[in-house]
């Protein structure tokens, strides 16, 4: 799972799954899908700063938790289900404010409910925390060289990975193609100095193409290291593990939350 500092944890392609025509009525009614996520995603993320500070002991975190603000905190499904449908009521709010359309007002309020449902689920659940958090990396850095890997194109993505065998959520696919005489160097943007305080290595995921990418080290990379593609191609490795589980869950109570 991502962590709530990720990068796109929730992404235009999410609300799609829920509302297939979102594109087109941003289109004819000017207005930004990703400034709503964004707006939803802050809202939602001072909620969960104020609760955590709230709970005290409850949270182990707690003593640090103004200097980790959310980045220890795990986006479960629910926790993304709240966020897809707090961005789409803010979109639709906006939809029926420039065309008082009564089918938008239907749908305001549809998802103005979906929201607090989904809110009431995730706080029934529990915030589920990490001890140990690996942010997603920037999108990896990738050298063509000369070389004899075989030719065709090369999708790449990376993930940290810490000491007790986490693994973050992995990049951004990055991705070139190569010639009959040429290969491959991938590196992690972040390099040394900016790497994650709880990575101790890295790994890397390859394939021919975008959906068909496998981890081919068999062991993490050390931090400053890099991979190149071997001769011999790629391997059929394991798939990504999906990033970081919770290790802790802290139980919000209704009466702290509607504070």
């Amino acid at each position: 799972m991502a962590l709530f500092t990720d990068a796109n944890v929730v992404t235009e392609d999410d609300l799609l799954e829920y509302e297939t025509a979102l594109d087109s009525i941003a289109a004819s009614h000017g207005i930004d899908i990703n400034t709503k996520i964004t707006l939803a995603t802050n809202a939602i993320a001072d909620k969960l700063m104020l609760w955590l500070l709230n709970v005290g002991a409850s949270d182990p975190q707690w003593m640090s938790r103004r200097l980790l603000g959310l980045s220890t905190v795990v986006v479960t499904p629910t926790l993304q289900r709240w966020l897809c449908f707090d961005s789409l009521s803010r979109f639709f709010s906006e939809a029926y404010n420039v065309q008082l359309n009564t089918r938008f007002d239907a749908k305001l309020t549809e998802y103005k409910s979906e929201t607090e449902r989904a809110a009431d689920a995730y706080f029934q659940s529990g915030v589920g925390i990490v001890y140990k958090p690996l942010p997603r990396p920037l999108v990896p850095l990738v050298s063509v060289e000369t070389g004899s890997a075989p030719q065709g194109g090369l999708f790449v993505q990376t993930a940290w990975v810490n000491d007790i065998g986490e693994e973050s959520a992995v990049s951004a696919v990055n991705g070139s193609v190569l010639t009959a005489s040429s290969s491959v160097v991938i590196g992690m943007a972040e390099g040394v100095l900016k790497a994650p305080p709880a990575a101790c290595g890295w790994n890397v995921y390859a394939g021919s193409t975008n959906d068909s990418l496998t981890r081919q080290n068999l062991a993490p990379l050390p931090i400053g290291a890099t991979w190149q593609l071997p001769a011999t191609g790629l391997i059929d490795g394991p798939d990504a593990s999906g990033g970081q589980q919770p290790n802790c869950w802290i139980q919000l109570s209704r009466q702290i939350r509607r504070g």
